[in-house]
């Protein structure tokens, strides 16, 4: 029950912020629209506890694809949202046997996100963006626990505009899974990730 209340005063705190910001802003655009590519980088699965002759889990490789709508509030200010298909690679390793013989496997997590993140722009080319989102977690055999709940993510970026109407962007970031989870284990693995994100937008 507290994480919820917590989601939910997140989720009113942004609301908030976007309604204020749009009385203030003054650009004409609509926004931009565009796709988003993540990866050059590292994941891994932490644990609440570590569990005694448990197998171990390591990130191994990821991937995630999107499309993402950024909306102008002001001249600061950008609200940015969409949906992400991410691929993780997880490497099982189970427990030293008495024979120290022990075996790995790779598995695969499939996750859509519906992120909501809000991004300050800041010395033209520069920005700071952070944020949640909803996971589902759509693997059909998962090694970890279901990553289904609200992440987070914050990253620091570089941006540029062309005069054709096109921009990119690259992005690097932190980002934790199921911060607040659906489930209802006390040892709850968490998929960690951090790597560059990369974008092409179009303005609308």
């Amino acid at each position: 029950m507290k994480k919820f209340k917590l989601f939910l005063i997140c989720i009113a705190s942004l609301l908030t912020c976007s309604l204020n910001a749009q009385n203030d802003t003054s650009k004409s655009t609509k926004g931009q629209i565009g796709i988003t590519l993540s990866s050059l980088g590292t994941n891994d699965v932490a644990n609440n506890h570590t569990l005694d002759g448990g197998p171990g889990y390591f990130g191994d490789k990821y991937y995630s694809i999107g499309v993402s709508y950024i909306y102008p509030l002001n001249h600061t200010f950008d609200l940015e949202t969409g949906i992400e298909y991410s691929n993780q690679k997880i490497l099982v390793e189970s427990a030293v046997m008495p024979t120290n013989v022990h075996t790995s496997a790779i598995s695969k997590l499939s996750i859509i996100s519906f992120p909501v993140s809000i991004r300050l722009n800041f010395l033209k080319y520069c920005f700071i963006n952070g944020g949640l989102f909803l996971g589902t977690d759509m693997s059909s055999s998962s090694p970890i626990e279901k990553q289904n709940g609200i992440g987070t993510n914050l990253g620091l970026g570089l941006k540029y505009d062309f005069k054709c109407g096109f921009s990119t962007f690259v992005n690097p970031y932190a980002k934790m899974h199921s911060l607040i989870s659906f489930s209802s284990s006390d040892n709850h693995q968490r998929l960690m990730e951090s790597g560059f994100r990369f974008g092409l937008m179009y303005r609308l």
